[in-house]
């Protein structure tokens, strides 16, 4: 049995995916893939490869040490890069890399749809250069709209933790309100929230607040929970893993290189329903966003706000133009699309994800609104990727 290599630093549930898009190409060629966890100091990898000798290296450098594998060790064996800096790397070396495009454009649109005007983007102090590119983003979608958009952490130095707390803080205190902020992953979003909720600014009424990359741990534990931009990383990784297999069948073909994009927006309670929503109103939308594909019922939202059922539907179809059933199948089609997106995502356990009680029930439904099976639309759109 043929091995590779499989170094990595990040420890997120993004890599997760990654590697299960990894394993899932490896079954196809009868691959050993041999991971080889974060060490404390560089790992030996020369030593390694004679150890193993692998027939290939995937290298993922998405943790916060990104520049920790020097590339010369991996010149004299086929060998891809994921999630690496173009910047730091070799002419000859191979790379998957997220897209410089979807994040920011995503989040931007979703905060000017709720009808703000004052916006923030939030980095951590990495610098990364997929953090750069999302606010980049982020910034010119807003500027075409005739917007401008304060940053936090990029510049700025800090002594501790706690330093660069109080200065987050003071940050957002001094945003315009109600305001609109992009962090650059869902750990940063989570920290804003955090810090929110300490000063007591109303989410999302006086902030909103959106993340990427859809770690649901951070995500759905957060108060309110997290909207987040959904990359499609378990593509990413076997598309990493297809790409070692072009090398290693012609050593001598030039770099391969190419990105991969956002899926779509997971919407939750840290980003607002839209302006000019009544209160009532939107504490259901709020309610139908957060629980939708926990099986909650119209009866459930309704009891959300005082007053009868009957009161409470009539208020949300003025307000909405649809009942609040409409409103919960909607959120759940929503997510359903999305994970159809992801080619590894079974679809008998979609049904469980999303809210239906069965498999059967969501299948019939599916077929109702969109004229056809979850497998012909999910083969009718395919993921979208890019190359370079």
């Amino acid at each position: 049995m043929e091995t590779v290599l499989l170094f990595h630093t990040s420890r997120r549930q993004a890599w997760r995916k990654e590697q299960d898009g990894a394993f899932r190409f490896a079954r196809t060629r009868g691959w050993r893939i041999q991971v080889v966890e974060p060490a404390h100091g560089r790992p030996r990898v020369r030593e390694l490869i004679n150890l193993w000798k692998p027939i290939g290296c995937l290298v993922e450098c998405s943790g916060e040490k990104s520049d920790f594998f020097d590339p010369a060790d991996f010149a004299r064996i086929p060998t891809v890069f994921l999630g690496r800096d173009p910047r730091t790397l070799p002419a000859w070396a191979s790379y998957v890399n997220p897209s410089p495009k979807g994040p920011g454009a995503r989040a931007a649109m979703e905060l000017l749809k709720a009808g703000l005007q004052s916006f923030a983007f939030i980095a951590s102090s990495g610098n990364h250069f997929w953090s750069r590119d999302r606010e980049a983003e982020f910034r010119s979608i807003l500027h075409l709209h005739g917007l401008d958009c304060a940053v936090f952490g990029r510049k700025e130095s800090f002594r501790s933790e706690k330093a660069r707390g109080k200065a987050c803080a003071a940050f957002l205190k001094a945003l315009p309100k109600p305001c609109g902020v992009m962090a650059e992953n869902d750990y940063q979003a989570v920290y804003v929230l955090d810090l929110a909720r300490r000063m007591r600014i109303a989410v999302p009424s006086q902030m909103a607040v959106i993340g990427v990359d859809d770690d649901t741990s951070l995500c759905e534990n957060a108060h309110p929970a997290l909207s987040s931009v959904y990359l499609d990383f378990e593509q990413a990784g076997y598309r990493t893993c297809e790409i070692l297999s072009l090398l290693v069948a012609d050593p001598s073909a030039g770099p391969i290189r190419e990105t991969y994009g956002a899926l779509g927006l997971m919407r939750r309670g840290s980003t607002p329903t839209g302006s000019g929503t009544p209160p009532r109103v939107a504490k259901m939308l709020a309610y139908v966003r957060e629980r939708a594909c926990e099986g909650i019922s119209a009866a459930d939202v309704a009891a959300q706000i005082p007053g009868s059922r009957r009161l409470a539907e009539m208020d949300f179809l003025r307000a909405t133009g649809s009942t609040i059933k409409d409103e919960i199948n909607r959120v759940r089609f929503e997510r359903v699309e999305l994970l159809l997106r992801v080619p590894s995502q079974r679809l008998g356990a979609i049904a469980h994800l999303c809210g239906w009680q069965t498999d059967n029930a969501l299948r019939a439904a599916f077929l109702k609104r969109y004229g056809m099976s979850m497998r012909a639309w999910r083969n009718a759109h395919p993921t979208p990727r890019a190359r370079s």
